[in-house]
């Protein structure tokens, strides 16, 4: 004798996409439709062996409730926006290095031309250098 669902399998599909697609949590589509936990997470890893997507290892659905996930994008953000500043800095340093490198050249270059006209070099000793 098989179990009579008062859910359809169109309806348990749909509820289980909800969870899937993180539009609902598994306790929000437990309280709302008077379904156990388990029931749900039973539908969900029914829905997703039939769509192709990999369940837990651990059994049950393992999503998160809409705050922990917003909480998890907001800290992806995050460090994608650090990584950019990191990036920007690296790129700043670059530029400062490059820009020091031409200064010392320029200061002695001028040392050099300083120490001609004051004459602590002889021609001979600028034209070696």
């Amino acid at each position: 004798m098989a179990f009579q669902s008062k859910w359809s399998q169109e309806k348990r599909a749909e509820l289980a996409d909800l969870v899937i697609a993180e539009t609902k949590t598994v306790a929000e589509v437990s309280i709302e439709y008077e379904v156990s936990r388990k029931t749900v997470n039973g539908w969900v890893q029914r829905r997703k062996r039939q769509l192709g997507i990999p369940g837990s290892p651990m059994g049950g659905d393992r999503t998160l409730p809409p705050a922990a996930l917003r909480r998890v994008a907001k800290e992806k953000q995050g460090r994608v926006a650090a990584e950019r500043r990191a990036e920007s800095y690296r790129s700043e340093l670059e530029d400062t290095k490059t820009q020091l490198e031409r200064l010392m050249e320029t200061i002695q270059g001028m040392q050099v031309t300083l120490e001609y006209y004051m004459g602590q070099r002889s021609p001979g000793r600028v034209a070696a250098q």
